[in-house]
């Protein structure tokens, strides 16, 4: 912890940092609500596709870490099963719970993710899943292996589905 600067040492409980942290959660998605209205007024389709572009060239950029934080060789990208472990990592770390798979196979993989801590907000503007997220996600998988595709989301918690449902299929 020696490496902790001191204006990360807080004077609270774990417990309480979780529940500010959730209200920052909550503060940060009304934002990123706001920004999003402002910039499709101001720059319209060409605002959202340019969201799109950088997002999945973030996805891009950050595939390898991202895998080698999960534990991910580049092995595990061969086909579907690997996608599993990465996915789960990514989800456990933004608090998205799930039961389970739809399908974990070499062919294809979908999840079900039951919760979701900007869903409520997001709710506001369902696209921001797709814009953001799931481009994010496409430019990941197209870089750890180009024969993953996707629709994106089937189901959003944020557009009042019971899950939120992102399949992905290895192109044969």
């Amino acid at each position: 912890m020696d490496d902790v600067p001191d204006f990360e040492k807080y004077p609270v409980s774990d417990e309480e940092m979780g529940r500010r942290y959730r209200n920052w959660t909550e503060a940060l998605s009304r934002q990123v609500v706001t920004l999003y209205r402002i910039g499709k007024e101001v720059g319209g389709e060409r605002f959202v596709q340019r969201l799109k572009e950088e997002f999945n060239r973030q996805g891009r950029k950050g595939a390898h870490v991202l895998a080698a934080l999960a534990g991910c060789s580049p092995e595990d990208f061969e086909d579907c099963t690997g996608l599993a472990r990465l996915q789960d990592f990514i989800d456990d770390s933004f608090a998205n719970f799930w039961d389970g798979y739809v399908e974990n196979t070499p062919a294809a993989l979908e999840k079900e993710l039951m919760t979701c801590p900007v869903a409520r907000v997001w709710s506001r503007e369902p696209d921001l899943c797709e814009v953001m997220l799931a481009s994010s996600f496409e430019g990941m998988l197209e870089e750890l292996n180009p024969g993953f595709k996707t629709e994106g989301f089937s189901c959003l918690l944020s557009k009042g589905d019971g899950c939120c449902r992102y399949r992905i299929e290895l192109e044969s």
